[in-house]
């Protein structure tokens, strides 16, 4: 009876029974009706899932997994850091740069030089370029990997004040992975093994499958599992306890883009320095394989351009290029590079903050301000 899952509740005896028989026969029903009434809610639970699972997994088969191609890129002048009024300040305006690319997923930070300055601020013995850079790179970096790249020294002395980015490859310890950075160990392989790989796992080390020198930043791809199964499974396999509790996990590497290109996942953004602003369109550095490494897409932004909503849409583009002015403007920039006009470096000219309330806009606010302007034109043009 207790296997019937369509029993009714049993009736209760009267209260005048005193046989013993009786209520101890009506208990035994009543425990094995609520039994079959829990066992039939918990079925169905299961099968609920069950069905979740089974739609998440041919969505994944059927709909396969994609990759972004585009790329976004922002150039902005280094001689915004001394306008910081103190050390303190410089560092956090970094940040700000930092985390505005990561939010809107920029794949390269370009600062370039729009002054005939090249002081040293409060005299210490480097330039605001190099400072800006190197906070830069402090920021991208994985914090477990930060120690191994970044001794200690006077351009990050007030690091601690930034805000971390948080990206997707900034992974914690306990998260599932498919993709990890890393970096190599002086530890021995065996013969015919690849190096080992240290990923931030405390006891768990990667063996990759190339012998590579020891201090080298590297990204890693498992092996033991596929990238089906890793999106198929990681939000439950985050839940799991004994997740990253390997000692050893096989992986290879990969180029830093391969997150991007195969997965679709933003993985940093890298920071190269331009020595004006005509050197920033000509050496990009994105190489497709069957187009030449250029930007097609070039983007100034300044007061005297054109409305944003003029436009109603950009050309397809592979990659695309938005350049922010300094203090003096984006047109100081140009007019400083002598070889060159506004109208041929940029395809448009474009002010994303019409009928400001201020004077000025600050080369941080205009960062964040035009990238959420453009964004959803960026979006549909890109080519993936």
């Amino acid at each position: 009876m207790s296997n019937d899952t369509n029993i009714f509740r049993p009736i209760r005896p009267l209260k005048a029974s005193t046989n013993p028989t009786d209520w101890r026969r009506y208990k035994e029903q009543l425990r094995a009706w609520k039994n079959a009434r829990l066992k039939k809610q918990l079925d169905a639970e299961q099968a609920k899932e069950i069905e979740q699972q089974t739609t998440v997994s041919s969505n994944l088969t059927s709909q396969s997994i994609k990759g972004r191609s585009y790329t976004l890129s922002i150039a902005l002048p280094a001689s915004i850091l001394r306008n910081a009024q103190s050390k303190e300040l410089r560092t956090y305006l970094a940040g700000q740069i930092g985390r505005a690319a990561c939010i809107f997923n920029i794949d390269e930070i370009i600062l370039f030089d729009d002054d005939e300055t090249n002081e040293e601020i409060d005299n210490n013995p480097f330039t605001a370029s190099e400072q800006f850079i190197r906070l830069l790179e402090y920021l991208e970096c994985p914090q477990y990997l930060r120690k191994q790249f970044f001794s200690r020294q006077k351009l990050l002395e007030y690091a601690g004040l930034l805000n971390p980015l948080d990206a997707p490859h900034h992974l914690r310890a306990n998260e599932y992975w498919f993709y990890r950075e890393g970096v190599t160990l002086p530890l021995k392989p065996a013969e015919g093994k690849g190096s080992w790989v240290d990923v931030g796992l405390y006891e768990t080390k990667i063996q990759i499958d190339k012998r590579l020198q020891q201090g080298l930043r590297v990204t890693i791809q498992r092996t033991d599992i596929t990238q089906e199964e890793y999106f198929r499974t990681k939000e439950s396999q985050n839940e799991s306890q004994q997740i990253n509790k390997r000692k050893r996990i096989t992986g290879e590497i990969v180029s830093p883009s391969t997150p991007r290109l195969e997965s679709g996942l933003y993985w940093g953004y890298q920071v190269r320095k331009a020595n004006s602003i005509r050197t920033i369109i000509e050496n990009c550095p994105f190489d497709d394989n069957n187009h030449e490494a250029k930007y097609d897409l070039v983007i100034g932004t300044s007061e005297r351009g054109i409305l944003h909503d003029k436009i109603i849409e950009f050309p397809r583009f592979r990659h695309a290029l938005i350049v922010f002015g300094g203090l003096q403007g984006l047109e100081k920039a140009v007019e400083q590079d002598g070889c060159i006009t506004a109208e041929q470096l940029f395809h448009f000219y474009i002010n994303t903050c019409p009928q400001q309330g201020s004077r000025t806009i600050r080369t941080e606010e205009a960062v964040l301000i035009s990238l959420s302007c453009l964004r959803e034109k960026l979006l549909t043009a890109a080519i993936n």
